[in-house]
């Protein structure tokens, strides 16, 4: 199931959030050296998505799947992590920053899910008009490290 998501958030991030999670957005262990580099933070029930233009401008893809992404051949994107979160509400939550609005609420069953964000276009981000992009697929999976498949270079 796909949704397309256009909102726009502060602070060059959103969220994905178990509702209700005690995750903590401004713990220092949150949006640390590694996980701003890797362009992904991570708290207990909540996962920080670092995006790239400075308009707060967030053009996205969510989908749930129904097993592990098959897509191997990352040369369409500039950056590719992944990471875990774990699921006890039932409800998963797309959040931006720092009003916490709901921009997306789907009941999902509760477990360890799989997070894979793509991004695209990164070098657009500081254009007039940014056309950066961020696919979010998200599945069923034991719980694993953060892990960047693909690492962006920033050209500034």
């Amino acid at each position: 199931m796909k949704h397309q998501l256009d909102f726009y958030t502060d602070y060059g991030q959103f969220y994905i959030y178990d509702k209700d999670a005690p995750g903590d957005t401004s713990s220092d262990d949150f949006w640390t050296d590694d996980a701003y580099n890797e362009m992904l933070a991570e708290e207990d029930g909540i996962l920080g998505i670092s995006i790239k233009n400075d308009e707060g401008i967030v053009k996205c893809e969510l989908e749930l799947l129904e097993s592990k992404s098959e897509i191997i051949d990352f040369s369409e994107y500039d950056h590719v992590v992944e990471a875990s979160i774990i699921f006890k509400s039932g409800i998963l939550q797309i959040l931006d920053c720092p009003h916490s609005h709901v921009e997306l609420e789907k009941t999902i069953e509760n477990g360890e899910y799989r997070v894979r964000v793509y991004s695209k276009n990164l070098k657009t981000a500081y254009d007039e008009n940014p056309e950066d992009f961020y696919k979010i697929e998200i599945w069923k999976e034991p719980y694993f490290n953060r892990v960047v498949l693909k690492q962006f270079v920033s050209i500034w």
